[in-house]
């Protein structure tokens, strides 16, 4: 383990310690994919929502969605499977990187039993932005106690 410190334009000290674990960054590609797929998500509802409002409402079929809809199936059928192997991905990064940062005696401890179980959780709130929430708030916690990510 090694610390350095530096002192800020702030004049506050910036600490980082080295922990032997790059699981963190499984964890942050995590949260921001699964804030992207709500963002994407919602954008495809609205947008074929609207596309079959519109159509219906001139008297045919709503010829965008029709048209696109192999392209939009190839493509949320991607989004899909990305988002399967991160959220059975996750509470594994979570456990891992939070046992190395147990164990790198950093003066933070987190159960990485926890952690896991919490990412468990989110796979089945489906619905319910569980896994970005934990992501996040576990790289929050870790940039307190490590100074990375």
């Amino acid at each position: 383990m090694s610390r350095s410190s530096t002192r800020t334009a702030t004049g506050f000290e910036s600490a980082t310690t080295h922990v032997d674990s790059d699981w963190w960054q499984a964890i942050a590609v995590a949260g921001v994919f699964f804030v992207l797929a709500y963002v994407v998500g919602l954008f495809l509802f609205v947008t074929v929502f609207a596309s079959f409002l519109f159509g219906a409402a001139a008297g045919g079929p709503p010829e965008l969605f029709v048209g696109g809809f192999g392209l939009l199936f190839v493509f949320v059928s991607l989004f899909v499977l990305v988002g399967v192997v991160l959220s059975l991905l996750l509470p594994v990064a979570l456990y891992l990187d939070a046992k190395a940062v147990d164990e790198a005696n950093v003066g933070w401890h987190p159960d990485p039993t926890l952690y896991a179980i919490v990412g468990v959780v989110g796979l089945f709130a489906q619905g319910l932005p569980v896994q970005p929430a934990v992501a996040f708030y576990y790289l929050y916690k870790r940039r307190q106690a490590v100074g990375t990510p």
